[in-house]
This record gives structure tokens, C-alpha cells and sequence, in this order.
């Protein structure tokens, strides 16, 4: 089975492999805003609507190329307030698989983490650092967690990604075993 995991944002984390291999992961930028100054709302609107059809091209391109069997993208947080540009993001990759045939899923960031890391760390499980910091530093520890599993993401979103790959790997594969957290004899 090939999973293909999408942490999905305008650098999107991308991760792929089969289950109980070493899987691959690199990072995609959608397409940046230009530097300095606030956009208009149509020059906005014209920057995300291009956004979502590199996004298109991009899942694509990655089922034609890695064949994945599922595709399993972080679903947007916020509940209500979740952003927009996000959920279309989704809903763009969700629509090429449906199109495509492959089966897509979304997993929450903090199921994802309860898994990958044994706590759904939150912000406030960080109080000296502020809201923004206390976000790297949990996917830092994201980030260490992978390396101790002996990949090597070079960024952030790539080690998010292979969270949610391994997450996908232990709840979507009859039978996978995921490599135990560790902290009971360490």
C-alpha cells in the first residue's frame, strides 16, 4: 500500500511511502504573496485562486507519479473559524482524488500528535513561550520524534507530514505495527 500525507498550508509538507518503509518527504511552496506591502482583496483573491490550482496540479502530478493507494491531508483547524484559504486547499486535493479514485482522508493535527508524539501538545502546554513559539516548538518536537525514527525531514512541514504518514500507517493498514513512542525505559 502507498500512502501519500499532505500537511497542507501555503508550504505544504509532503510525505510518501509504504508502510514499514523509510518514507520520502519534501516541501512544496504554493505560491508566496509579494513581499511588503498588503495585497487587495482582488489581487488576494487572484493569489489564492492560483494557489489552489498549483495545489490541483501538484496532487495530480503526485498521484500520477507515486500511484498512492490513500492520500491523507491534515484537516483545517478552527472549526468555525478555520480559514478559508485552508479548507480550499482540502477541498481542492479532496475533489482530484475523488476524480482520480483514490480514497482521501483527513486526520486532525491533534489526533495526529497524540499518536506521533503520545500528548496532543497544545500552546498552553508551553506557558512562558507565546502562541506562535510555543507552535515550534511543538513541531520541533514533531521534528526530533522523526530523527529518532532515523528520517530526516529538512523542514517543519516535511516532519508534520511523516507524523501524519505514520499516523495513516498504524489506523489505515490492517496489521502495522507503529514503532512504540518511547519514555517508559529511556
Amino acid at each position: 500500500m502507498q500512502i501519500l500525507a499532505m500537511d497542507v498550508a501555503t508550504n505544504t509538507g509532503l510525505c510518501v511511502g509504504s508502510p514499514g518503509a523509510i518514507p520520502r518527504a519534501w516541501t512544496v511552496n504554493l505560491g508566496e504573496a509579494p513581499r511588503g506591502g498588503r495585497l487587495s482583496k482582488e489581487d488576494k483573491e487572484r493569489l489564492d485562486a492560483q494557489r489552489f490550482s498549483n495545489v490541483l496540479q501538484l496532487t495530480h502530478g503526485l498521484i500520477a507519479k507515486n500511484e498512492p493507494d490513500l492520500i491523507v491531508i491534515e484537516a483545517p483547524i478552527g472549526g468555525r473559524e478555520a480559514n478559508a484559504y485552508l479548507i480550499g486547499l482540502v477541498a481542492c486535493i479532496r475533489g482530484c482524488a475523488a476524480n482520480r479514485g483514490v480514497k482521501c482522508i483527513t486526520s486532525h493535527e491533534s489526533t495526529v500528535r497524540k499518536h506521533f508524539l503520545g500528548k496532543a501538545y497544545r500552546a498552553a502546554d508551553f506557558p512562558t513561550l507565546k502562541k506562535a513559539e510555543a507552535k515550534k516548538a511543538i513541531k520541533r518536537l514533531v521534528a526530533q520524534r522523526c530523527r529518532s525514527l532515523k528520517w530526516d525531514p529538512e523542514t517543519l512541514d516535511e516532519a508534520d507530514a511523516m507524523a501524519l504518514w505514520d499516523w495513516a500507517c498504524a489506523t489505515q493498514v490492517k496489521g502495522f505495527q507503529a514503532a512504540p513512542v518511547g519514555g517508559l525505559f529511556t
